[in-house]
């Protein structure tokens, strides 16, 4: 039995070119605005996080890329640093320990490889809480968690808006009734 496990992605910077990506061909534009009576649309595609959710975690790690590639991500200041190369995305546990790995193209976004390490992960050790940074916050993500009987704890991403900061935790008893850290809590 483990606690918690804790998931996210860093760059492997590789030595060999780039692989030029194949360009999707262009979907039919989608008519505006309402349809007439008795018009059907066609349905949005599926997302690959909605495909993920009824796949095993073989199948949903076989349709991710894997290739050199340019990847770019925000460091803890805030600022785009860009590699060469692949990305490796982990699963560990209270420990450190590594339970499940992925590697992928660079450019792949770490939501996507989420559900797949969640399957991987939970088939291997018994596990109470997901623990994932702002990329990873995406509905598929957290129903795919509780199904498998996890708590996911999941920072919000605010998506270009205000977020609205979350209310501290009250402890009963004390002066003012809040916890200023972890330290203070026990």
């Amino acid at each position: 039995m483990v606690g918690h496990i804790s998931r996210d992605a860093t760059a492997i910077e590789g030595r060999e070119k780039p692989t030029a990506k194949p360009k999707p061909p262009k979907p039919a534009p989608r008519k505006k605005g309402r349809p007439r009576r008795g018009e059907v649309r066609e349905p949005k595609p599926e997302t690959r996080l909605e495909r993920q959710c009824r796949q095993s975690a073989q199948e949903a790690l076989a349709e991710l890329p894997v290739y050199c590639d340019v990847g770019t991500k925000k460091n803890s200041k805030g600022y785009q640093e860009s590699w060469i190369g692949y990305k490796v995305h982990a699963d560990v546990n209270d420990c450190c320990l590594p339970i499940s790995l992925a590697l992928t193209a660079a450019s792949l976004h770490d939501s996507q490889v989420a559900i797949p390490l969640m399957k991987l992960t939970s088939a291997r050790v018994d596990y109470l809480y997901d623990v994932m940074d702002a990329a990873y916050d995406a509905q598929p993500i957290y129903a795919v968690s509780r199904s498998l009987g996890h708590v996911p704890l999941i920072d919000r991403n605010g998506r270009g808006g205000r977020l609205s900061p979350w209310r501290p935790m009250r402890r009963p008893g004390t002066r003012n009734g809040r916890w200023r850290s972890a330290s203070t809590a026990a």
